[in-house]
């Protein structure tokens, strides 16, 4: 395997890049209140609920999950209902483009 002999060197648009020297003070840092002792009840129920939903990663498994086809469903009404298209025919002698 052979390598270059160039020099290399950095990105320019990294020559005129100056680190931060300021330091600030948070008067409420979040280490404070990583630990879960400390929180309230309401608020770690809503952690809990907010961290229990799972996105789906494909399409089979959003519509195996009702409430993501009514969501689904929902976004498709509202693009339906603000007109943001409109179905025409295919013009005479044109194949529709397809999908994966």
């Amino acid at each position: 395997l052979r390598r270059s002999l160039r020099t290399s060197k950095p990105p320019i648009w990294l020559t005129d890049y100056v680190p931060g020297t300021k330091s600030s003070h948070t008067p409420y840092p979040l280490s404070a209140s990583l630990c879960y002792s400390v929180l309230s009840p309401a608020y770690k129920a809503c952690l809990t609920a907010f961290s229990s939903i799972v996105e789906p990663h494909s399409f089979e498994q959003a519509v195996s999950d009702s409430n993501w086809v009514q969501a689904m469903n929902l976004e498709l009404q509202a693009l339906n209902d603000n007109h943001t298209w409109e179905l025409v025919d295919l013009p005479a002698g044109k194949t529709p483009i397809g999908c994966k």
